[in-house]
């Protein structure tokens, strides 16, 4: 069982950007396997199998690092809960990566296999682990067929994803001394049409493959220049879009280009995540819920399933850890919830295994 795996995990810190010692351990891990090759990239690891054409190729996917956050319970078992930070997010789901690997030593998969343990997924879109290995390892990566990506979904079946632009929208005006503001223009009276939009704006649903997804966009952050005194000359509001699987990137950014245009202000992006394509017709994943009667329901959110899905690998979240744990003190996860992910991957990747 990959419990033992966990603690062990668990035990190794990897906040954000200090990944080197669990990547060391989990390649020293995957390294004593003679089915696999491996592959290192800084601290991201690929795992695979030799590439049987006749087979379909399907990864597991988990990245190594945690956000920053105390745990005073680490390592302890209470109540059928295993704490530490990661535990839900995602190191219970990495384990399950490491000990399918490790059975594959024993057992033989119906599948061409790749195990993914990458670094930075915590951080910026730009900076995540993924990119530089696409970069380098495409036309490796994409012999994949299909991918479970074991994040926290408390192994519930989470297809596709909303993507996610962020983006500063900036008012201009002239700056005066608040005693006279007719000598000046307001930045921030500015904004108030585009705020009120905002606060009237209702979550629009758009359902694909009989999953419904809620498009969403908010001001999240608000700057300006000055000081309590003064007329600001300019003041800027970050708008959260979180949009429909059904559209692309570039569309989502000229809707709020558009947007801008509309209000007077200027648009300018600052993060930009594809959504990913809910998958519900590949057969892989058709395979795998007509052999298990998971709960399958849309990710409202966004995860690295779409970056997948941008070099056209169809993937799904589907991990035994709590998503309500993720990034809180003393975090938690349920270890029989890590068995039966574990059991079950285990029953559809391998031959005979029941």
């Amino acid at each position: 069982m990959p419990v033992e795996l966990l603690k062990k995990l668990i035990s190794i810190p990897s906040v954000y950007g200090n990944e080197k010692e669990i990547a060391d351990y989990c390649e020293k891990e995957l390294s004593g396997n003679p089915k696999l090759k491996v592959i290192r990239e800084n601290n991201t690891l690929v795992a695979h199998t030799e590439i049987n054409p006749e087979k379909r190729t399907v990864a597991l996917v988990g990245h190594l690092d945690t956000v920053d956050v105390p745990n005073s319970k680490t390592g302890k078992v209470e109540n059928g809960k295993l704490y530490g930070l990661g535990a839900s997010d995602m190191k219970a789901g990495d384990a399950v990566i490491l000990k399918i690997a490790q059975d594959l030593k024993e057992a033989e998969s119906r599948f061409n296999l790749f195990f993914i343990l990458y670094e930075k997924e915590e951080g910026p879109y730009r900076e995540n682990g993924l990119q530089p290995l696409f970069k380098k390892w495409k036309e490796l990566l994409s012999k994949i067929d299909f991918a479970f990506v074991l994040e926290p979904t408390d192994n519930t079946v989470q297809v596709g994803c909303l993507g996610v632009i962020h983006a500063w929208f900036t008012f201009k005006g002239k700056r005066a001394h608040s005693a006279r503001p007719w000598q000046g223009e307001n930045a921030i009276h500015k904004s108030w049409p585009l705020l009120k939009f905002l606060s009237e704006l209702k979550p629009k649903p758009y359902t694909v493959g009989g999953l419904t997804y809620y498009e969403v966009l908010n001001a999240t952050m608000a700057e300006f220049e000055g000081g309590r005194n003064i007329i600001p000359e300019s003041f800027r509001l970050n708008l959260n879009y979180r949009f429909s699987p059904t559209k692309s990137l570039e569309e989502a950014q000229k809707e709020l280009k558009d947007l801008g245009e509309r209000f007077g202000a200027e648009v300018t992006f600052t993060d930009l995540s594809p959504a990913a394509r809910p998958c519900t017709d590949n057969p892989v994943l058709r395979e795998f819920l007509s052999q298990f009667k998971v709960k399958v329901e849309p990710k409202q959110a966004w995860t690295d399933v779409a970056q997948l899905s941008s070099h056209g690998i169809d993937a799904v979240n589907f991990g035994p850890g709590q998503p309500h744990q993720a990034h809180q003190v003393d975090e938690w996860v349920e270890l029989e919830k890590v068995k039966e992910c574990y059991r079950m991957l285990g029953e559809f990747l391998f031959k005979g295994a029941s």
